[in-house]
């Protein structure tokens, strides 16, 4: 039997409350900005920044669109090439932090709503890019980007990540815990599929990438359903490897691209 596009739909597809999850980003925006803009430097020299430069992707005039732009960080490294800045996301309290960073360029507009029913113009951008964002999570979805883009589109979407802390505390109690919704190699392998039974020509790059990192205790005891019992052997085990109330640990990530060109069809 040959497959069709709607039998990887599956692979992307995710039920959500869009109320619920503008309350659910509004309350985390202030956690999430303090927590990335520690990281901004190392950020501006990620994967997607080098293969943009690589590939010369983005011009002076090209027009960028944001899905899920959240505090802003992507659009603020978009601004090295161009300031025909777009960014949209659910939560206007995300968009509060992406303004300040945005205030000095002028053109850059940021839009509180959902991007379906904001962005329905052919051709409306040169460059549509999504970051881990479950605005993208059907064929519906995917059509209106190549609609809108005149020229390229971009996902972005990390697909391995673990802490080395973390292992230990499953190892300790025998069972898994910490849940990471960003491992889902499924949702890379049906975009693709999609893109290609659309008659694309997408491509699939992937970036490894091993770090120190530190976190708190409560970090790692925050959110956990743990027994008293367990509770208490993490607490001894975080406890012995704190220094200065921190805990040092190395994190694994594998990030995930897929780039197509709209003008590029079998």
């Amino acid at each position: 039997m040959e497959l069709t596009m709607y039998d990887f739909e599956q692979y992307i597809h995710k039920d959500q409350n869009e109320a619920r999850a503008e309350q659910m980003w509004d309350n985390k925006s202030q956690d999430f900005y303090e927590r990335t803009e520690k990281k901004q430097k190392q950020f501006a020299n990620g994967f997607v920044f080098r293969l943009i430069k690589d590939r010369q992707l983005l011009k002076a005039n090209t027009r960028i669109l944001d899905i899920g732009c959240g505090t802003g960080r992507h659009l603020l490294e978009f601004a090295a090439y161009t300031p025909h800045l777009t960014g949209i996301d659910i939560s206007s309290k995300m968009l509060a932090y992406a303004q300040e960073k945005l205030q000095h360029i002028p053109q850059a507009k940021l839009i509180h709503g959902n991007w379906m029913e904001t962005f329905n113009t052919e051709n409306e951008f040169d460059f549509v890019f999504a970051c881990m964002t479950p605005a993208i999570a059907s064929i519906k979805h995917i059509q209106r980007m190549n609609m809108i883009s005149k020229k390229y589109c971009m996902l972005e979407r990390t697909v391995y990540e673990k802490d080395s802390v973390q292992e230990e505390i499953e190892q300790l109690l025998g069972r898994k815990l910490f849940r990471l919704p960003h491992n889902d190699k499924n949702y890379v392998y049906g975009v693709w599929n999609i893109l290609w039974l659309m008659g694309y020509c997408p491509e699939v790059m992937f970036d490894k990438q091993v770090r120190s990192t530190t976190h708190t205790i409560e970090d790692y005891i925050q959110g956990i359903d743990y027994s008293p019992e367990e509770k208490t052997a993490v607490m001894q085990l975080l406890t012995g490897k704190a220094k200065d109330s921190m805990i040092a640990a190395e994190e694994s990530v594998v990030k995930a691209i897929i780039l197509w060109d709209t003008e590029t069809r079998l």
